[in-house]
């Protein structure tokens, strides 16, 4: 028999984007804040991707451990981008 020796993956973590008044937004299954400055918060959630552009945009709250994250700002957009699969993953199908 051949065991695995790959570590297990961990599960997803539920994702929910809510926006009150374009001013302020509850997050769940962040996984990693990239970049955050007053003009876009740049994440990684567990749905992939995700961007969120406008002005006086500020992080009141992380949670690393559950994922969530608050933040106040007037929001403009949000834009999400899908996970990219790793080259070597996708070479060796």
């Amino acid at each position: 028999m051949k065991e695995n020796s790959a570590a297990p993956e961990k599960p997803k973590r539920p994702h929910t984007l809510n926006i009150e008044n374009c001013a302020k937004g509850f997050l769940t299954g962040v996984e990693k804040v990239t970049s955050s400055n007053d003009a876009a918060l740049v994440l990684q959630t567990s749905a992939g991707g995700l961007q969120i552009s406008g002005t006086d945009l500020k992080i009141n709250k992380f949670d690393t451990d559950s994922g969530a994250l608050v933040f106040e700002g007037a929001v403009s957009s949000i834009r999400y981008s899908a996970a990219k699969v790793p080259l070597l993953k996708r070479l060796f199908k």
